[in-house]
């Protein structure tokens, strides 16, 4: 996998432990996805983040699952779930015992080729509504690790049909996340609420599933209002509580994440990405691109055809 990253002058606060300097990795997949083991031992660092879908597969010894403005205690079993542009890093509890994980990185666009994939991502987009840590003592934590473990194991002896049976296991492994969110969101009653005093809504959970669905349409928000059972202004702030985007900038930072695979890795002219990613103006997706990016989606094609 080659990636690079690129520091951007941000700083943010860690739990109340100081300030830390946090920089952008933009991760360049070969494929769709990549799994890959990994040894860290370091008990503080910057933190990174990127546009692309991250697990966590801890193998071995306590670790650190840290977020900007929240550490989440890993022990070896558990599961976790990076969301994209979510700033984050995995540390040691003890550097003495270095963690041993399995990393998988995938590119969103993945589920294209799978049926109703989209709802596939719901874990990754709600933020707030479904945790990002699924504990070692859950059926879909062990099954995520086996099926981790025989990805890596397909790789490294590279037997016919190797990359296929990791596509394969990559469905598992979203399916088993689904799963698990959807069963924690059935056991939690609608009195339940975060810790900020918003109620959990599944409505909530089903409108972003359409969103991701037909992100690349035009999508009537009052449709959306009707699924969700809010009005305006309240739907819009319990969207952004869960996702820390409002639904605009949801649509548009989908729209982008499809665009830049399609730049990457297809042929097809600018003007008609635009319309398959649901631009009718290349104007308009110009611009998008280049707030999400800071280049052109030209300059960005070019920038990638030299890697």
């Amino acid at each position: 996998m080659q990636f690079c990253t690129m520091l951007i002058p941000c700083i943010i606060e860690l739990n109340n432990e100081g300030a830390g300097m946090m920089f952008f990795a933009d991760f360049k997949i070969e494929r769709d996805f990549v799994f890959k083991e990994k040894y860290g031992d370091s008990e503080s660092h910057e933190l990174h983040f990127h546009d692309v879908l991250e697990y966590h597969i801890l193998v071995e010894n306590e670790a650190n699952f840290q977020l900007a403005h929240k550490k989440y205690d890993g022990t070896p079993g558990d599961v976790f779930l990076f969301r994209p542009f979510e700033p984050h890093w995995n540390l040691v509890k003890n550097a003495k015992m270095p963690i041993r994980w399995i990393s998988l990185l995938l590119s969103p666009s993945i589920v294209r080729l799978i049926p109703n994939g989209y709802k596939l991502l719901a874990p990754f987009y709600a933020v707030e509504a479904i945790s990002p840590l699924i504990p070692a003592s859950s059926s879909s934590a062990i099954a995520i690790h086996q099926l981790a473990k025989m990805a890596i194991e397909e790789e490294k002896t590279k037997a016919i049909g190797w990359e296929a049976k990791q596509f394969l296991l990559v469905i598992d492994i979203l399916v088993h996340t689904l799963r698990h969110a959807s069963k924690r969101d059935e056991s939690i009653s609608s009195a339940e609420r975060f810790d900020d005093g918003m109620e959990v809504y599944p409505s909530i959970i089903q409108a972003i599933e359409y969103i991701l669905e037909h992100f690349t349409e035009e999508i009537d928000v009052n449709h959306l209002l009707k699924m969700a059972g809010k009005r305006h202004t309240a739907f819009y702030r319990t969207f952004r509580s869960v996702t820390g985007m409002t639904p605009n900038m949801f649509i548009h930072r989908l729209r982008m994440q499809a665009a830049i695979y399609m730049l990457v890795n297809s042929d097809k002219r600018i003007t008609d990405i635009a319309h398959e990613c649901g631009y009718s103006s290349i104007h308009y997706f110009n611009k998008h691109f280049k707030d999400y990016r800071g280049v052109s989606p030209r300059e960005y094609r070019k920038s990638n055809e030299k890697n």
